[in-house]
């Protein structure tokens, strides 16, 4: 995290937001008390201590964030977004990705026949709130673009820019790769379970295409272990989605991989298979197998911001970086601890590009005037929080938490 000097403030500047009070996290291990200054969606400046100097505080709006510590907005780089109302589906575990498909598509059974006829856009909606309100401010929306995902008011951002195929079933994962710029990811679900085919994949996947940097293999459980050393040389990057793998497959990836391997980043899959978001992951990864906070820390921020290649600042704070936020209750920990503890109740509010895309009821009730356009309250995880979302699209939410999502697929049954 650099600091600059406060740049003048005319008369005719959009009018800044200024964060005060709180500890700032400089990288996984380190935060500093630090004002923030954010205005056209970046932070415009980073001063040491408590209060702004003389002169800012009457050209900006402020909120007090005392006793607050202020991460970067988490990236969130595996999501099917379409998915965000589905319960979970399956009974596992399973050989494979494609028996665990094969079991669950019954479109014209409950629950999907009635959460089919929820239009896609809601679906969507749901999707961007759930990933923000585990905290992320980017995710990848891993299927057909939608214009609702590139519209720039929704309160997060969806990642566009990479190539992909579903799998490499897909007769056309050749050409979708050949025509993925150059400077982009491609990414796709490679090696999704134990089978003799699934353990093939990353050769195929060689055979067919380049082997390097901009290759992203989602999951890549049934990799044998004589082809990780060829992957980690050709510098391949893994999404690592442990609940989901879980679920379908029994197993995931093992702990000495994930601490050796230097191209790992967190995905949240989607809760079809899931257990609910981000932060859901971010939990499970550290109860399982008791990961190094500042591991998990740059899965979630700095690795994943790589993976997708997103600019240099994205994933850690820093004066002309994005102002993607995450501001959460300061328990006195490292900001990688801290993350590693987080609870739902811990959660003060979401930046992103500058502004409030959720707030607590807490935070809400205190800055009634500044959060006024936000909409709520939504319960989720039993908190209560107000976002920067369509007061019609929050109207067909059909759950409260991930706990529910087996009792809306009860109630879609039973009707």
């Amino acid at each position: 995290m650099s600091q600059v000097a406060a740049a003048p403030l005319s008369a005719s500047a959009p009018r800044a937001l200024v964060l005060s009070g709180a500890r700032v996290a400089i990288d996984p291990g380190h935060a500093l008390r630090a004002v923030l200054l954010l205005r056209g969606g970046k932070i415009e400046a980073i001063l040491p201590g408590d209060e702004p100097p003389a002169g800012i505080v009457d050209s900006a709006d402020r909120i007090d964030l005392k006793d607050h510590l202020i991460l970067p907005g988490l990236i969130n780089v595996h999501d099917h977004l379409h998915f965000g109302l589905f319960p979970r589906l399956g009974r596992g575990p399973y050989p494979g990705w494609r028996e665990w498909a094969k079991d669950i598509y019954r479109p014209h059974e409950p629950p999907l026949r009635a959460l089919l006829e929820i239009p896609k856009d809601a679906r969507l909606w749901w999707g961007i709130v759930h990933n923000l309100l585990s905290g992320a401010t980017t995710v990848c929306h891993h299927d057909a673009a939608h214009p609702l995902l590139s519209d720039p008011a929704i309160p997060l951002t969806v990642h566009l820019a990479f190539g992909w195929a579903h799998s490499l079933d897909d007769p056309e994962w050749k050409n979708r790769y050949a025509g993925t710029p150059d400077d982009w990811p491609f990414i796709v679900h490679c090696a999704e379970g134990l089978d003799a085919k699934c353990r093939r994949e990353a050769a195929k996947f060689k055979r067919g295409a380049r082997l390097d940097d901009r290759a992203v293999f989602v999951h890549a459980v049934g990799i044998p272990r004589r082809d990780w050393l060829m992957l980690q040389a050709a510098g391949v990057w893994i999404v690592w989605c442990p609940t989901s793998n879980l679920h379908i497959l029994g197993r995931t990836l093992p702990r000495h991989l994930l601490l050796t391997y230097p191209s790992i980043a967190l995905g949240s899959d989607s809760p079809i298979s899931a257990a609910g978001d981000l932060l859901d992951e971010l939990q499970a990864a550290r109860a399982m197998y008791d990961l190094p906070p500042d591991l998990l820390y740059r899965m979630v921020t700095t690795r994943a911001a790589r993976l997708l290649r997103l600019p240099l600042q994205y994933g850690s704070i820093a004066s002309g970086g994005p102002a993607d936020l995450l501001v959460v209750r300061d328990t006195g920990q490292t900001p990688s601890d801290s993350l590693a503890t987080l609870s739902r109740g811990d959660f003060a509010a979401v930046l992103h590009k500058g502004g409030l895309k959720a707030a607590s009821s807490e935070l809400h009730r205190q800055h009634r005037d500044l959060l006024q356009a936000l909409n709520g309250p939504v319960t989720r995880h039993g908190c209560k929080w107000y976002v920067a979302v369509p007061s019609d699209a929050l109207a067909i939410r059909t759950e409260d938490d991930c706990e529910s999502r087996e009792a809306l697929c009860a109630e879609v049954t039973n009707q």
